[in-house]
């Protein structure tokens, strides 16, 4: 065997060995990630502003609820949470009131600390898609004027946040949703009974949300 194959054949070993190294330390630190199931529900309070001084803005109350779970990674204090939850909330405009009925899915990064499993407090912040599982168009005419209110299908936002967590399976936060899309546009048409003539107005909304939560993990 000449030299230059021998030093082929330990480089060869060494490139085994420390890939043989990465993948245990890949295995193990997958291992001491903690996955945890559970249920999440809340209450929000949604503003709905408009991009027009014609229109006032509203706050409306809704509600969301749905599986969540929380990926512990092997960094001290440093998780992941996903959740998918239905949402409805009430949105007024001008004198007509229906429900937004929506599919989201969140992703959070958490950062926290704690006094063991007892009690733990932890920032959050992450992005949320928000998919419209309701009516997207709703149509209504009020003194002869035709109204039209067309929601988005899918809308981006942010969502930051602070939390508690009691006894390793009770945690609260406080979240606010910031929209990086648009809402919905609303658009309206009027009839001027002294002029005879016809105007169409049209407006842009962005609805943020404060909102309250408690989940429980099994």
């Amino acid at each position: 065997m000449t030299m230059s194959s021998t030093i082929h054949t330990r480089h060869s070993w060494l490139k085994m060995m420390v890939l043989s190294f990465l993948i245990c330390h890949l295995s193990f630190n997958t291992a001491q990630a903690q996955v945890r199931l559970g249920v999440k529900g809340g209450f929000q309070l949604a503003n709905m502003q408009f991009n027009t001084d014609a229109l006032r803005s509203s706050n409306r109350v809704g509600f969301s609820i749905g599986p969540t779970v929380k990926i512990g990674l092997p960094v001290p204090g440093i998780s992941v949470d996903i959740a998918a939850l239905y949402d409805q909330r009430d949105l007024k405009v001008q004198e007509q009131v229906f429900k937004q009925k929506s599919l989201l899915i969140q992703g959070d990064a958490r950062c926290g600390a704690g006094i063991g499993d007892v009690l733990g407090i932890f920032i959050k912040a992450g992005p949320q898609f928000s998919f419209n599982v309701g009516d997207d168009i709703i149509h209504w005419v009020k003194d002869g004027d035709s109204k039209q209110f067309a929601l988005q299908e899918t809308m981006l936002s942010i969502n930051l946040g602070v939390g508690v967590t009691f006894a390793n399976h009770f945690e609260g936060a406080i979240t606010y949703n910031i929209p990086i899309s648009k809402t919905a546009d609303f658009t309206w048409h009027q009839l001027s009974n002294e002029l005879f003539d016809e105007t169409w107005n049209h407006a842009k909304t962005r609805t943020n949300a404060w909102s309250v939560s408690v989940t429980y993990y099994f």
